[in-house]
Parts: C-alpha cells; structure tokens; sequence
C-alpha cells in the first residue's frame, strides 16, 4: 500500500480519510485520526464497504489508545455500533420496536433468555444465561449484571455519552476487546 502516514500528514491532510486508510495508519498517526475516523464512518458513501479485515485493524488499535486521548470515548461508542451493524446484516435494521429486558432476573442453569432475530433493549436488572442470536442489542446507562451471556452476530447500541459513565465503559471495552461476532461474557 505505501509508506504508512505520519502524524504530521494526518494533521496537514484536509481530505477526509476513508476507513482503510485510517486502518493502515501507525499508531501514533491512527491515534490524532479519531476525529477522522468519526468522520469516515458518518460519511459511509465518501469509501467504498469497510470490510472485516479492516474494522478488526481499526478496533486493534483503538484497542491499544489512551482512554484519557481526545474523542476517545465518542468514536470508541461510534465503532462498535458502526462495525457491529456493518457486518451482522442478518440483525433487525435500527428503529425497531424493542422488546425491553427491564428490571431482569433470570437466573439458574435451566433457565435463562434465548432471544433469536429480535431488537433487545437491555435496561437494568440481573440476566444469567441469555442467549442472543442475530439481535440488535441496545444497552442503557442502567447497568444489566450479565453473567454467561452469548451474543452470536449481534449489532450492538450504546448511548454515546461522554464520558460514558462505568458500565458503559466496562461493556464497551468488552466488545473492543472481541471479534464482534461471538461475544461471550462470563461475568460483567
């Protein structure tokens, strides 16, 4: 592809980046980009699809900024809602009625929420066992203890508020932190 881009480039450049792009910037680069790369994943039409090579490139860095860096939090909530609804095409679209998963306590090894091509708002409350399958989940501030939770080629909501507050930033670092395909949490 070429010489990767220097932070001084990145900063001289007027010309909106495309997400490939901005994948193959070194990290120091890829870290003053965040504001670009908000950019390229508002603007979809300005690039070609990004494909899954090239989010997995781009959450591997963001994985590796300072939280404390400037637009960290907004584009870290950004890209997990942009990379999961790009590639899980098989979860319900945005804007769907939700069912709501509110004041939950499902507990015990029988039990549990097995929820398949659905729109789930989680919202509070206590979920062990659930089992979500190309669904759209939509999390609130509310803190939902989750533990042995599976979500199989889901599209992930998150309230972008920043700073987010606790349990934002702990789901969030989560989901950074898996493939977005199969995202399986012990204990949150």
């Amino acid at each position: 592809m070429g010489e990767p881009v220097t932070t001084a480039e990145v900063g001289a450049n007027t010309q909106a980046l495309t997400l490939h792009q901005i994948s193959h910037l070194d990290q120091k680069a890829f870290e003053h980009s965040l504001a670009q790369l908000c950019h390229a994943m508002e603007n979809p039409n300005l690039q070609s699809p990004a494909d899954q090579e090239t989010l997995g490139t781009i959450a591997g860095k963001l994985r590796q900024v300072a939280e404390s860096t400037p637009d960290y939090w907004p584009t870290v909530l950004r890209f997990i809602q942009f990379a999961s609804s790009t590639m899980r095409k098989n979860a319900p679209p945005p804007g769907q009625q939700p069912r709501v998963l509110s004041d939950i306590l499902s507990v015990g090894l029988m039990r549990g929420i097995r929820e398949v091509d659905k729109t789930i708002l989680l919202d509070d409350g206590y979920l062990e066992n659930g089992e979500f399958t190309n669904c759209r989940i939509i999390f609130t501030q509310n803190p939902v203890r989750l533990t042995r939770a599976h979500f199989r080629n889901c599209a992930f909501e998150i309230p972008t508020t920043d700073p987010p507050n606790a349990y934002i930033r702990k789901v969030s670092r989560t989901l950074l932190s898996s493939n977005l395909q199969s995202v399986s949490i012990p204990t949150l």
